[in-house]
């Protein structure tokens, strides 16, 4: 059903000065440990997502891919190529996503265990957020289905699908460690040594989302490849089981504005039920 591509692709290295976007609209959080099943969460804050606020799905609505009838004009990102895979260089916007709610959708675009989905409104949404900052407040299937309507797919496997939920940093097969770590040779996207002022984590103190792309010493392991650390947690296409329901365990990576060294890893492994709503989490998308 899915499977047009968006945007340009970077081979090289980059400093974003600006980011296309056109619609301005837009939601902390607790972090994970190291282990597959958590064992310390330290912060508490935050939005679960119950209901969406919108007024649900169109019978004949969009059940394809953007710019196709009925789904509305495709958002402009940039993609870095990694090796047999794309990962988009920032953070989705809100005004990417805003572009997502002008559409009404059909079931049909709703993948498995998402089946209790209303609408796609984020939690804390308002149209004076900045267009160019990371959409948060989003649940997994949301997530999900702004990266197949754009014509990606939530960041998975390598090559699609989803990733291993029991090896959480498989250097080889899981599209976003193997992005932010370089193929498994660092810990940080931007080296070993974790640096406070590297990137958006709560040692920076900057203590809220900044633009994306716009804190240079935050690219990598890709050339090109913005705020894999801190900022916003993103979420990924790996969960504990296939199908499921609203209360099934979902992976989020690479830590927030919130986070502390440990949670700023490239091999962070923290989880939350699927319909959870933050608003220190987001994502980016895969191809």
């Amino acid at each position: 059903m899915f499977g047009k591509g968006r945007g340009s692709v970077l081979r090289g290295s980059l400093l974003f000065a600006s980011f296309s976007l056109t619609l301005a609209c837009g939601g902390g959080s607790d972090e994970g440990s190291d282990d597959v099943a958590e064992s310390t969460e330290t912060e508490t804050s935050g939005e679960s997502g119950d209901a969406d606020g919108t007024d649900g799905f169109e019978p004949g609505g969009c059940a394809d891919v953007c710019g196709t009838a009925n789904c509305g004009d495709c958002p402009s990102a940039t993609m870095v190529a990694g090796e047999g895979y794309t990962i988009d260089a920032l953070e989705v916007s809100h005004g990417q996503y805003a572009q997502m709610l002008a559409v009404d959708f059909d079931t049909a675009v709703l993948p498995a265990g998402c089946e209790w989905k209303q609408g796609f409104l984020p939690a804390g949404w308002t149209t004076e957020q900045a267009a160019d900052e990371p959409v948060v407040g989003v649940d997994w299937c949301d997530a999900m289905v702004f990266c197949t309507w754009a014509g990606q797919s939530l960041c998975g496997a390598v090559g699609g699908g989803p990733a291993d939920w029991a090896n959480g940093t498989d250097a080889m097969g899981d599209a976003w460690y193997r992005s932010c770590s370089n193929g498994g040779a660092i810990d940080y996207p931007y080296g070993d040594t974790f640096e406070p002022m590297a990137c958006n984590g709560s040692e920076a103190m900057i203590d809220s989302l900044v633009v994306a792309g716009t804190i240079a010493t935050c690219e990598g392991g890709l050339p090109g490849l913005f705020d894999m650390s801190g900022n916003v947690w993103e979420w990924t296409n790996t969960c504990a089981e296939a199908g499921g329901d609203g209360a099934t365990m979902c992976r989020r990576r690479g830590g927030s504005f919130h986070s502390e060294a440990d949670a700023l890893r490239c091999g962070v492994k923290s989880e939350r039920q699927r319909a959870e709503r933050d608003d220190a989490v987001g994502f980016r998308c895969c191809g």
